[in-house]
């Protein structure tokens, strides 16, 4: 069976996940209460957009979120996307 982070760079603060173009990767950030699914620009250094895995609270279903399910939850979107539009289950958007 193959780890979800196979293939994955460690970078400072998270992974970097895939690059989508030229000008564009696609990275998975820790934050203070959840993981975020970034649109980066190559290099790591700046972020066009964020979006963000909750690990705190309830899901829509009710169960405990944590912040282990968010890095999964985070990471296989992340690895899905294509870079365009926004990643599939998202809880908000952050920036």
């Amino acid at each position: 069976m193959n780890d979800i982070f196979d293939g994955m760079t460690p970078i400072d603060g998270g992974f970097h996940v895939k690059d989508v173009n030229d000008e564009h990767c696609v990275d998975v950030m820790r934050m203070a209460y959840n993981w975020r699914v970034v649109l980066s620009q190559r290099g790591h250094t700046l972020y066009d957009h964020g979006w963000c895995y909750f690990g705190h609270g309830h899901d829509e279903n009710g169960h405990p979120r944590s912040m282990h399910t968010a890095l999964l939850r985070a990471v296989a979107a992340a690895i899905a996307w294509d870079g365009t539009g926004s990643p599939d289950g998202h809880d908000k958007q952050a920036c």
